[in-house]
């Protein structure tokens, strides 16, 4: 995979723009990112390449904006929880919770960037390319940080109690982004539904750190 063309900067969103990404994480969710094409974007949008090619140069950046997006979906949902005045275990079931709703509502674009970093992070890239992914990854990094910083204020509090939280904050987002693996929409779903699925899965994986004696 390679392009000329430099990578610049995030631009300002507008409604064009978004709906080009929404396809593009819908195509690269159902034929994968590296068969996915500017024609299959156009197609799913029912516009010619031109509208496509007016935002975007080329495929990649059409990725990196997908990545950003899904990125922005976790922080918009997490964020208003971590300055809730609440125990940390209770806290990090609603991080829980809210995390795994944004995999299933976000499904494509979720699925899309698991998919498309592995690709980046095998096959060739450019430089510009390699500083965009790492700006990306420094983004994750962060996001990442809320939780093991949710697991630390646990130990503080009493309410949680990992014996690693660097690996304990893996093994938690690992099992919630594990639903763009399993999970499937299924006709007369409700937000309820799905609402009770994250639930489940966020006192399943927060309850493995709940406070107890750990021996090794």
């Amino acid at each position: 995979m390679t392009n000329a063309h430099p990578v610049g900067p995030p631009a300002k969103r507008d409604s064009g723009r978004a709906e080009i990404v929404e396809a593009a994480a819908r195509c690269f969710m159902h034929k994968g990112f590296d068969k996915t094409t500017i024609d299959d974007i156009a197609h799913e949008l029912n516009a010619t390449k031109g509208r496509v090619y007016h935002r975007f140069r080329a495929k990649n950046e059409i990725f990196f904006a997908v990545y950003r997006q899904a990125m922005q979906f976790c922080f918009d949902a997490v964020d208003p929880i971590i300055g809730l005045s609440l125990p940390a275990r209770e806290k990090l079931l609603r991080m829980a919770e809210a995390h795994a709703m944004v995999m299933m509502e976000h499904l494509p674009y979720q699925r899309s960037i698991k998919q498309g970093v592995e690709i980046y992070l095998t096959g060739a890239t450019t430089e510009a390319e390699r500083r965009v992914l790492a700006e990306l990854v420094g983004m994750r990094d962060r996001y990442e940080e809320r939780f093991r910083k949710t697991l630390r204020d646990g130990e503080l509090d009493g309410t949680l109690g990992a014996p690693d939280v660097a690996i304990s904050g893996r093994a938690i987002l690992a099992a919630l982004n594990g639903l763009t693996d399993w999970y499937r929409p299924r006709s007369h779903e409700t937000q309820a539904d799905r609402q009770m699925i994250a639930r489940k899965l966020a006192f399943t994986v927060v309850d493995g750190v709940a406070c107890r004696p750990y021996t090794a």
